[in-house]
């Protein structure tokens, strides 16, 4: 099932933070944890990005094969989580 995150990325060679909505298959990701890195350096930004300042960044681990690949979204692992659960919950 795939679900509807928004991610956080950075141009070419570190520049300004951008929003990306992505879409991801659920079943592929491996962990959600707290990006606390990303916090301390998007909290100057999130305005910018039409974000609250006390908005929070989560990494998601997610397995495309034989790799993985890491992404920062906003909102709690928690907040990920309660996504991929209802999801799986209306799947039935």
């Amino acid at each position: 099932m795939l679900i509807k995150l928004v991610e956080v990325k950075r141009g070419m060679r570190g520049g300004t933070a951008f929003l990306n909505e992505i879409y991801i298959n659920s079943s592929h990701i491996i962990s959600v944890s707290e990006d606390f890195n990303a916090g301390e350096t998007l909290v100057n930004e999130a305005k910018n990005l039409g974000l609250v300042e006390s908005a929070r960044f989560s990494k998601v681990v997610l397995s495309e094969g034989n790799q993985t690949r890491v992404l920062t979204v906003v909102g709690t692992p928690s907040e990920v989580h309660n996504k991929v659960r209802k999801k799986q919950i209306l799947r039935g």
